[in-house]
């Protein structure tokens, strides 16, 4: 298998009308590098001044460079019959596909993000942007955000994901590749310009209509799995399938929420197969004593869980951790979190993070109840309930959300609760 591994620097400015500055491939055989390509690139247009500082690359810089159409044909040979990687994939490929499509060429390859790749394959990174995530792994980064140590890091960090992958499972499953070369240009124009954020997507037939919904916390890459994926119900959604929308939410729980209930109200097609629960083990509270429990979870007791978690280590550490810092640890815990008690509160907004920087997001819950969500600027005051009920959006939850939302306030603090 031949993968070309890359990086590209733009201009910067507004969205698909960014110029290249610079590019670096590095041809792998999956052992070792067979091929080098590395070259300044003359955009013909501006180098905001942001990207010149991040950069270092000037105007000066570029001026006699290549332009693009000049190392147009070394690109083409470089990336012929390979599977391009990069760390962010679908910018890098969209940059050189517009670039391309100027010149009147169609240029098609599959791709494989390196960030998709190592969520699944390394869990529980602080944070997967390249700089970061090659410091957490040891990997050497030199010459940061320049096309060439960015994509000399990446050939690492790719080298290291394919020696993880011992079942070759990931690697087969993310290549945007697809038996029927009739399909393949279709569903990489589908894919291309979905973002990689959290948020519900939409498939939507030739007439417009929504034929599946669905929501992740990174929108590109479960599309991509859903239509490049085999048998006969993905074959039908690949032929279906004329467009993509999607709304970013910022939140996971309001992604799930919103999904399964625009679900219920549009009634798609196809439906999304149900994910297994990552929640294996509850914490419960007995009668009995004070003390807390924890039991695997099943049919008959997973509506009693206070709280619930993937493993029972993760429980116990929990408890653990709470209970040094307060002695009246389970007194105050059931208080909180013991839905029964959670009813007495009549109106409580949850607020969390926003699609932006500068909102938030809130859940609304009255006598225990999910009833909305919805968001809010950090410049406005919500500080009544007909305002709340003003922007909310009405939706109901379930008892696996109901888990998610405690976890969610209580484990990862994730939530700030507001009673009214």
């Amino acid at each position: 298998m031949n993968y070309a591994i890359l990086d590209v620097e733009t201009t910067g400015g507004q969205y698909n009308e960014e110029g290249i500055i610079e590019i670096a491939v590095y041809r792998f055989d999956g052992e070792k590098i067979t091929d080098t390509f590395i070259s300044l690139v003359n955009p013909e247009k501006e180098i905001s001044f942001f990207v010149q500082k991040l950069t270092g690359i000037t105007p000066k810089m570029v001026k006699t460079a290549p332009k693009f159409h000049e190392l147009a044909k070394r690109l083409v040979e470089i990336t012929d019959e390979a599977t391009i990687v990069a760390h962010n994939v679908n910018f890098d490929y969209r940059v050189i596909r517009t670039e391309f499509s100027h010149l009147g060429f169609d240029f098609v390859r599959p791709t494989l993000d390196t960030i998709a790749l190592s969520k699944t394959l390394i869990p529980g990174i602080p944070s997967y942007s390249l700089g970061k995530l090659c410091s957490s792994l040891g990997i050497p980064l030199s010459d940061r955000h320049r096309a060439h140590g960015d994509a000399r890091a990446t050939v690492k960090l790719f080298q290291l994901l394919l020696d993880k992958d011992s079942q070759k499972n990931i690697i087969q499953t993310s290549i945007k590749h697809i038996k029927y070369p009739s399909l393949n240009k279709k569903i990489i124009r589908l894919l291309e310009e979905l973002p990689q954020e959290t948020g519900v997507f939409y498939f939507h037939n030739k007439e417009g209509k929504i034929i599946y919904i669905d929501n992740d916390t990174n929108i590109s890459n479960k599309a991509r799995q859903i239509l490049t994926g085999k048998g006969k119900r993905t074959r039908l959604l690949q032929l279906k399938t004329e467009t993509i929308s999607y709304e970013i939410t910022g939140n996971d729980i309001i992604s799930l929420v919103k999904a399964q209930n625009e679900i219920k109200i549009n009634q798609p097609e196809f439906k999304p197969r149900k994910n297994l629960s990552p929640f294996i083990y509850g914490i419960f509270k007995e009668n009995s004593n004070e003390n807390f429990t924890i039991f695997p979870l099943n049919k008959t007791n997973k509506k009693r869980a206070l709280l619930a978690f993937s493993s029972y280590k993760k429980a116990q550490n929990f408890i653990n951790q709470n209970n040094k810092k307060d002695y009246l640890f389970s007194k105050n815990l059931l208080k909180k979190i013991n839905p029964e008690i959670q009813k007495k509160e009549k109106y409580v907004l949850l607020s969390g993070k926003g699609r932006t920087l500068s909102e938030k997001s809130f859940l609304w819950i009255e006598k225990g109840v999910l009833k909305g969500y919805g968001y809010y600027s950090l410049h406005s005051q919500i500080k009544n309930i007909e305002k709340v009920k003003k922007i909310m959006i009405p939706a109901h939850g379930n008892h696996y959300i109901s888990l998610l939302i405690r976890n969610k306030l209580f484990v990862n603090k994730g939530l700030n609760k507001i009673i009214y």
